[in-house]
Parts: C-alpha cells; structure tokens; sequence
C-alpha cells in the first residue's frame, strides 16, 4: 500500500548519505514523487554497505533501499549547462527541494534558497547541514558522528566516569534529523499551498542533538553532573542492571513511590519494601549514598537469574523496563513485526531481507510499498520526457555528457 497523502507534490531531492535523503524517502512512502539528482559518479551512499560488510551492488543493495527506496532517479552533470538546464526545469515543476550539498557549493551552482527563490517564489528549499548555516564554524564538513553524537553531548556525557566514548552507532542522529527535514518540509509545502510563497527551510545534525539532547542541557545550567557513575543515576529505578545470563536489563521507573512495593516483590526484595532509606524519593536522595547502596543491592538481585525470569516478573508486575536488545534482533523482533516496522522485502536479485520503514502508521496496519531504490540514472530517459524532451534530445544529452 501507498498512502496518497502527498500524491501530487514533486521533490527534487538533490542529497547524499543519510540525513537528507531519508526525508525524501519518507515523503516518496507517503505517495509523494520524489526524484532523486545524482552526479554521473553517484550518490558515495550506494557503495556505503561495504563499510558495514553490507553487499553494495546494483542487484543487492540494502542500505541503498533503506534510504532511496520509492524514488526515481535521475543523474545530472550540472557543471554541463545542458545538465543545469534540466534541473531549473524540475525545480520549476516542483513543489520542494532537499539537499545536504554545502551552501558554499550550492551558491556557486546557484542553487542556494536567495537565487532559486527569485525564479521559483513557491518552492520550498530545503537544506541539511552539520553546524548550520549561520555563525563562523558554518562552513565545515559535517556528519552523524562528529556533528550529532560528539558536538552534541552524547559521547562526553554518556559513558560511565573512566570509560572512553562508545563506537557510534551509523545513521542514528542521520535520521532523526530526517524527521526535522521532514516536518519542515511539509509545513513549508501547506504554506505554499495556501499563500503561494514558499519557504527555507534550514536545521543542522547539531541542532538536532542540542534538541534531542535538551533535558540535559538544561539540567546541566543548573547543578546536574554528567558523566554519571553507574552508582549514582538520578535514582535506582533509572539504571540497568546484569542478569546471569549476561544480559541487561534497563528501567525506566518515573513514580518512584507508587511502583515501589511492585517492584520489589518482583525483584524477590521483600526485605526493602518498609526500609525508609530507599522507599520514597525524598528519601533516597536524600543521601547519595543511599542511592549507591540500593543500586549494589539491585544489581546484586538480578545477577541470581536470567533476563527472560525477570522479564516475566516485571511484566507482570507493570513495571517500565527492557531488556538490551541487540542489533541482530530487531529483523525478528515480533512486535516490530506486528506494527510493520520491519518488513519482508527482496532486493533485485530475489534476496530476502527485512527493511526497516518509517514509524509513522495511518488507518490500516498494512506494510507500505517500497519499490526498488534507483540505480544510477535509471529513470533519466522517463523524466526527461515528462519535461518534454524527445529521444533525439535525450541522445544528445548523452552525447555531450549532461547525463549518462
């Protein structure tokens, strides 16, 4: 199934990697047609799975589908003005453009929102950058790990005191920053719609993190440490603790007061349900110590049985928690599978694997459609002559190298 939400809005997503690209994925998933604009040599994203020992081939190609699926492609030289012509005339035909390509360039290409806002008043243009577009850093290269992760606070602030920061990671702060674009687009476009002015649309990687990472920043102006030792969260209830099967459980225990008796009948800690030390909020924060001492008893009381014992308990007892999942899990995770956030899917070749998909649902739980990603130039001859080229013109871009 395809959602018509946007059927009849065009994007020109003129973007590489990640963070641009998945809003454009989104919006192809939602019924809009985005056309995706590469250079001859292509988007470095689709040779990307070999970093992550990921085939990255025309027939199988998984992170390529991930973040292109239900496009359509075309390659454009637009250093050629022949390849610049075809795209002012998608840009006049469209609703939005996307793109992660640095301001510096799109200025010289003339592709930065000030010009192209003068030849097309309703488009909206849309831009992904890693700092911005203001402020003297603006300029610099930018991605998922150095400006969202480590500009961000996540990899200072998360590890335990002593530990080096974790391995990021890939794409995580990449997508979140798709769902910005995503909103900002599709406020930009009803805007359009309504007063026939587009808009610009601007954020970065690090504002993104500086607004996943708000709680933090703010607790930090007044008081609040991090990195944090293991034995001194906010509260016991907010930590994870070891099974004995190696496993982790993490909890997330916000009313502290009312689950406590709960959880300590599920913890098998009946002894500790009366002890004023560790039985209110107030109490057990009262003295660090405190907290220390009740995270050593937990951590203590989950190491005596396996993940999948405790999970029953805590379940039963409504408790908030998880266990750690591993990567390898989600593709059989039932209930991602339920609510279709993974789904089945063959690449060209017939190879099954199961693709993540946007979170979003509307009215039927049916897993959307996601045709093939496009290889390189796939859809040119297709979308030129939607512009009004004829196959003798098209030969002739060929010729003279403005597409391949």
């Amino acid at each position: 199934m395809k959602p018509d939400l946007l059927k009849g809005i065009r994007i020109i997503d003129f973007t590489t990697y990640v963070a641009a690209p998945g809003a454009g994925r989104i919006m192809a998933d939602w019924g809009a047609d985005v056309i995706k604009v590469e250079g001859l040599s292509g988007d470095p994203m689709r040779n990307f799975g070999v970093q992550m020992g990921i085939p990255a081939t025309d027939d199988v190609n998984p992170i390529w589908e991930l973040e292109n699926g239900n496009k359509r492609g075309i390659t454009l030289d637009l250093k050629n003005p022949k390849g610049m012509e075809i795209m002012m005339k998608l840009l006049e035909s469209a609703d939005g453009m996307t793109s992660n390509v640095r301001l510096g360039s799109l200025k010289k290409m003339g592709l930065d929102y000030e010009t192209l806002s003068k030849k097309f008043p309703k488009l909206v243009w849309g831009h992904v950058s890693g700092y911005g577009i203001y402020g003297e850093e603006a300029p610099r290269p930018g991605y998922d790990v150095v400006s969202f992760w480590a500009r961000g606070g996540f990899l200072a602030d998360t590890p335990t005191i002593g530990h080096p920061p974790m391995t990021t990671p890939f794409g995580v702060g990449d997508h979140t920053a798709s769902l910005v674009l995503l909103g900002g687009m599709l406020a930009g476009i009803m805007k359009a719609k309504a007063t026939g002015q587009g808009e610009k649309v601007v954020l970065s990687l690090q504002g993104t993190s500086i607004w996943v990472n708000g709680l933090m920043a703010l607790s930090t102006q007044f008081g609040d440490v991090y990195p944090k030792d293991r034995y001194a969260p906010p509260t016991p209830f907010s930590n994870s603790y070891q099974c004995k099967d190696g496993e982790w459980i993490v909890l997330t225990i916000l009313q502290y007061e009312r689950y406590f008796k709960a959880f300590c009948e599920a913890l098998e800690i009946p002894e500790y349900i009366d002890d004023t030390r560790y039985n209110t909020l107030n109490g057990i924060k009262a003295n660090p110590e405190y907290i220390s001492q009740f995270c050593h008893i937990l951590e203590d009381a989950f190491a005596k049985k396996d993940s999948a014992y405790w999970g029953e308990r805590l379940k039963a007892a409504d408790i908030a928690f998880e266990r750690a999942t591993h990567y390898y899990e989600i593709a059989t995770d039932k209930q991602a599978i339920a609510n279709n956030y993974v789904v089945p899917y063959q690449t060209r070749n017939g190879t099954p694997f199961m693709l993540p998909m946007s979170p979003v649902q509307f009215k039927e739980n049916v897993p959307l459609d996601s045709t093939p990603a496009p290889l390189l130039g796939e859809h040119n001859e297709e979308v030129l002559k939607e512009l009004g080229y004829s196959d003798a013109d098209i030969q002739a871009l060929r010729a003279v190298k403005a597409i391949c």
